[in-house]
Protein backbone atom coordinates (compact mmCIF):
# COMPACT_ATOMS: atom_id res chain seq x y z
CA UNK A 1 0.00 0.00 0.00
CA UNK A 2 1.31 3.43 -0.96
CA UNK A 3 1.84 6.46 1.20
CA UNK A 4 -1.28 7.80 2.93
CA UNK A 5 -3.50 5.13 1.43
CA UNK A 6 -2.46 5.66 -2.17
CA UNK A 7 -3.12 2.07 -3.27
CA UNK A 8 -6.54 0.47 -3.54
CA UNK A 9 -7.70 -2.89 -2.28
CA UNK A 10 -7.83 -5.93 -4.52
CA UNK A 11 -11.24 -7.51 -4.97
CA UNK A 12 -10.38 -10.34 -7.33
CA UNK A 13 -12.01 -10.97 -10.67
CA UNK A 14 -15.63 -11.25 -11.69
CA UNK A 15 -17.25 -14.51 -10.51
CA UNK A 16 -20.15 -15.61 -12.75
CA UNK A 17 -20.44 -18.88 -10.82
CA UNK A 18 -21.27 -16.86 -7.70
CA UNK A 19 -24.24 -15.24 -9.39
CA UNK A 20 -22.64 -12.05 -10.74
CA UNK A 21 -22.88 -11.90 -14.50
CA UNK A 22 -19.86 -9.62 -14.94
CA UNK A 23 -18.12 -6.57 -13.54
CA UNK A 24 -18.47 -3.51 -15.75
CA UNK A 25 -16.45 -0.32 -15.43
CA UNK A 26 -18.57 2.54 -16.69
CA UNK A 27 -15.57 4.81 -17.19
CA UNK A 28 -17.36 7.09 -19.65
CA UNK A 29 -19.79 8.20 -16.92
CA UNK A 30 -16.88 9.52 -14.87
CA UNK A 31 -14.96 10.82 -17.89
CA UNK A 32 -11.97 9.01 -16.43
CA UNK A 33 -8.95 7.28 -17.85
CA UNK A 34 -9.58 4.05 -19.79
CA UNK A 35 -10.13 1.10 -17.47
CA UNK A 36 -10.95 3.24 -14.42
CA UNK A 37 -14.44 4.14 -13.32
CA UNK A 38 -17.43 3.28 -11.17
CA UNK A 39 -18.12 -0.43 -10.80
CA UNK A 40 -21.48 -1.60 -12.16
CA UNK A 41 -22.63 -5.19 -11.50
CA UNK A 42 -25.57 -7.35 -12.58
CA UNK A 43 -26.73 -10.81 -11.52
CA UNK A 44 -28.74 -12.89 -9.09
CA UNK A 45 -26.68 -11.65 -6.13
CA UNK A 46 -27.92 -8.07 -6.48
CA UNK A 47 -31.13 -6.86 -4.85
CA UNK A 48 -34.28 -6.14 -6.86
CA UNK A 49 -34.82 -2.67 -5.49
CA UNK A 50 -36.07 -0.60 -2.56
CA UNK A 51 -39.54 -1.61 -1.35
CA UNK A 52 -42.00 1.19 -1.98
CA UNK A 53 -39.23 3.60 -3.00
CA UNK A 54 -39.08 3.42 -6.77
CA UNK A 55 -37.15 6.67 -7.02
CA UNK A 56 -34.28 5.17 -5.01
CA UNK A 57 -34.33 2.03 -7.14
CA UNK A 58 -34.12 4.19 -10.25
CA UNK A 59 -31.08 5.95 -8.80
CA UNK A 60 -29.40 2.65 -7.90
CA UNK A 61 -29.72 1.02 -11.34
CA UNK A 62 -29.03 2.16 -14.87
CA UNK A 63 -31.39 1.57 -17.79
CA UNK A 64 -29.75 -1.77 -18.57
CA UNK A 65 -30.33 -3.19 -15.10
CA UNK A 66 -26.76 -2.72 -13.86
CA UNK A 67 -26.38 -1.89 -10.17
CA UNK A 68 -24.26 1.19 -9.46
CA UNK A 69 -22.00 0.17 -6.58
CA UNK A 70 -20.61 3.63 -5.89
CA UNK A 71 -17.02 2.33 -5.91
CA UNK A 72 -14.31 3.49 -8.30
CA UNK A 73 -12.26 0.55 -9.53
CA UNK A 74 -9.63 -0.42 -12.07
CA UNK A 75 -8.65 -3.61 -13.85
CA UNK A 76 -5.15 -4.95 -13.19
CA UNK A 77 -3.22 -6.53 -16.11
CA UNK A 78 -3.75 -9.89 -14.38
CA UNK A 79 -7.52 -9.44 -14.62
CA UNK A 80 -8.06 -8.64 -10.95
CA UNK A 81 -10.41 -5.88 -9.96
CA UNK A 82 -8.85 -3.23 -7.70
CA UNK A 83 -11.12 -1.10 -5.54
CA UNK A 84 -9.71 2.43 -5.36
CA UNK A 85 -12.34 4.00 -3.14
CA UNK A 86 -15.87 5.42 -2.99
CA UNK A 87 -17.02 7.53 -5.90
CA UNK A 88 -17.92 10.48 -3.66
CA UNK A 89 -14.30 10.61 -2.47
CA UNK A 90 -12.91 11.19 -5.97
CA UNK A 91 -12.43 14.49 -7.75
CA UNK A 92 -11.78 15.35 -11.39
CA UNK A 93 -9.58 18.46 -11.34
CA UNK A 94 -7.90 20.14 -14.27
CA UNK A 95 -5.42 17.65 -15.67
CA UNK A 96 -7.75 15.01 -16.99
CA UNK A 97 -7.67 12.25 -14.37
CA UNK A 98 -9.45 11.19 -11.20
CA UNK A 99 -7.76 11.89 -7.87
CA UNK A 100 -8.65 10.61 -4.41
CA UNK A 101 -9.71 13.44 -2.11
CA UNK A 102 -9.18 11.27 0.99
CA UNK A 103 -5.62 10.46 -0.07
CA UNK A 104 -4.76 14.12 -0.64
CA UNK A 105 -6.38 15.17 2.64
CA UNK A 106 -4.35 12.55 4.50
CA UNK A 107 -1.12 13.71 2.90
CA UNK A 108 -1.72 17.41 3.53
CA UNK A 109 -3.07 16.91 7.08
CA UNK A 110 -0.13 14.73 8.17
CA UNK A 111 2.65 16.68 6.48
CA UNK A 112 1.58 20.33 6.66
CA UNK A 113 2.40 21.73 10.15
CA UNK A 114 -0.24 24.47 10.10
CA UNK A 115 -3.08 22.11 9.15
CA UNK A 116 -5.34 20.57 11.77
CA UNK A 117 -8.14 19.54 9.40
CA UNK A 118 -8.48 19.96 5.65
CA UNK A 119 -11.09 19.34 2.97
CA UNK A 120 -10.10 19.47 -0.70
CA UNK A 121 -12.54 19.93 -3.55
CA UNK A 122 -12.87 21.25 -7.07
CA UNK A 123 -15.32 21.83 -9.85
CA UNK A 124 -15.06 19.28 -12.67
CA UNK A 125 -11.82 20.02 -14.56
CA UNK A 126 -11.20 23.00 -12.30
CA UNK A 127 -8.26 23.78 -9.99
CA UNK A 128 -8.04 22.08 -6.62
CA UNK A 129 -8.97 24.28 -3.64
CA UNK A 130 -9.17 23.58 0.09
CA UNK A 131 -10.95 24.59 3.27
CA UNK A 132 -8.64 24.16 6.24
CA UNK A 133 -8.76 24.48 10.02
CA UNK A 134 -5.47 25.54 11.57
CA UNK A 135 -3.47 23.83 14.29
CA UNK A 136 -3.46 26.38 17.15
CA UNK A 137 -0.10 25.32 18.54
CA UNK A 138 1.53 25.43 15.11
CA UNK A 139 0.12 28.91 14.53
CA UNK A 140 1.53 30.02 17.90
CA UNK A 141 4.99 28.71 16.96
CA UNK A 142 4.77 30.34 13.54
CA UNK A 143 3.90 33.71 15.06
CA UNK A 144 6.87 33.36 17.43
CA UNK A 145 9.22 32.51 14.58
CA UNK A 146 7.99 35.50 12.58
CA UNK A 147 8.35 37.84 15.58
CA UNK A 148 4.67 38.80 15.46
CA UNK A 149 2.36 39.78 18.32
CA UNK A 150 0.98 36.55 19.76
CA UNK A 151 -2.08 38.32 21.18
CA UNK A 152 -3.41 39.54 17.82
CA UNK A 153 -3.31 36.55 15.49
CA UNK A 154 -6.50 37.75 13.75
CA UNK A 155 -4.60 40.77 12.48
CA UNK A 156 -2.09 38.44 10.86
CA UNK A 157 -4.71 36.23 9.16
CA UNK A 158 -3.66 37.12 5.58
CA UNK A 159 0.00 36.32 6.34
CA UNK A 160 -0.96 33.07 8.09
CA UNK A 161 -3.11 32.04 5.13
CA UNK A 162 -0.26 32.82 2.72
CA UNK A 163 2.12 30.76 4.87
CA UNK A 164 -0.39 27.89 4.90
CA UNK A 165 -0.70 27.93 1.13
CA UNK A 166 3.09 27.93 0.81
CA UNK A 167 3.31 24.91 3.13
CA UNK A 168 0.69 23.07 1.08
CA UNK A 169 2.71 23.69 -2.08
CA UNK A 170 5.91 22.53 -0.41
CA UNK A 171 4.19 19.33 0.72
CA UNK A 172 2.93 18.73 -2.82
CA UNK A 173 6.47 19.12 -4.15
CA UNK A 174 8.04 16.94 -1.44
CA UNK A 175 5.50 14.15 -2.02
CA UNK A 176 5.84 14.48 -5.79
CA UNK A 177 2.15 15.03 -6.28
CA UNK A 178 0.82 15.66 -9.75
CA UNK A 179 0.16 19.30 -10.70
CA UNK A 180 -3.60 18.60 -10.59
CA UNK A 181 -3.21 17.44 -6.97
CA UNK A 182 -1.68 20.71 -5.79
CA UNK A 183 -3.94 23.07 -3.83
CA UNK A 184 -4.24 26.35 -5.72
CA UNK A 185 -6.04 28.33 -3.01
CA UNK A 186 -7.30 27.86 0.53
CA UNK A 187 -10.02 29.24 2.81
CA UNK A 188 -9.32 29.13 6.57
CA UNK A 189 -12.04 28.25 9.11
CA UNK A 190 -12.21 27.57 12.84
CA UNK A 191 -13.14 23.89 12.64
CA UNK A 192 -14.36 21.16 10.29
CA UNK A 193 -15.43 18.87 13.12
CA UNK A 194 -17.50 18.61 16.26
CA UNK A 195 -15.77 21.15 18.49
CA UNK A 196 -17.95 24.08 17.43
CA UNK A 197 -21.75 24.03 17.30
CA UNK A 198 -21.73 26.01 14.04
CA UNK A 199 -19.82 23.21 12.31
CA UNK A 200 -21.49 20.17 13.88
CA UNK A 201 -23.07 19.01 10.62
CA UNK A 202 -19.81 19.04 8.66
CA UNK A 203 -18.31 15.83 10.05
CA UNK A 204 -19.52 12.62 11.66
CA UNK A 205 -18.81 11.81 15.35
CA UNK A 206 -15.79 9.85 14.09
CA UNK A 207 -14.59 12.95 12.15
CA UNK A 208 -15.37 11.61 8.69
CA UNK A 209 -16.00 14.65 6.50
CA UNK A 210 -19.51 15.05 5.12
CA UNK A 211 -18.59 16.34 1.68
CA UNK A 212 -22.09 17.28 0.60
CA UNK A 213 -22.64 19.31 3.77
CA UNK A 214 -19.24 20.97 3.37
CA UNK A 215 -19.92 22.00 -0.22
CA UNK A 216 -23.27 23.52 0.72
CA UNK A 217 -21.83 25.27 3.80
CA UNK A 218 -18.88 26.80 1.98
CA UNK A 219 -20.43 27.41 -1.44
CA UNK A 220 -20.12 31.20 -1.21
CA UNK A 221 -16.56 30.99 0.15
CA UNK A 222 -15.53 28.68 -2.69
CA UNK A 223 -17.02 31.06 -5.23
CA UNK A 224 -15.13 33.91 -3.56
CA UNK A 225 -11.90 31.94 -3.94
CA UNK A 226 -12.63 31.50 -7.63
CA UNK A 227 -13.25 35.23 -8.09
CA UNK A 228 -10.11 36.12 -6.12
CA UNK A 229 -8.03 33.61 -8.05
CA UNK A 230 -9.20 35.08 -11.35
CA UNK A 231 -8.38 38.57 -10.11
CA UNK A 232 -4.84 37.62 -9.05
CA UNK A 233 -3.71 35.70 -12.13
CA UNK A 234 -1.40 38.59 -12.94
CA UNK A 235 0.11 38.65 -9.45
CA UNK A 236 -0.76 38.95 -5.77
CA UNK A 237 -1.26 36.59 -2.85
CA UNK A 238 -4.34 34.36 -2.97
CA UNK A 239 -6.07 32.93 0.07
CA UNK A 240 -8.83 33.84 2.45
CA UNK A 241 -9.88 33.46 6.06
CA UNK A 242 -13.22 33.31 7.79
Amino acid sequence: EGEAGCAGAGAGGAAPEGGLEAASLEAARLEALPGVGELYIRGASTFEGYHGKEHLTAQAYDEGGWLKTGYVCSWAPSGELHILGKRNDFLHPAGGRLVSAQRLEAIYAHRCPLVHQIWVTCEPRGPLVAVAALDAEAVFRWLQAEGLDLRSSDEHAPRITAALLQQLREVAAACRLEPCEEVSDVHVVKSLGQSDDDYRQLATPTFVLRRGHLRRRYDSELRALEIRRAATTSGGAPGGAG
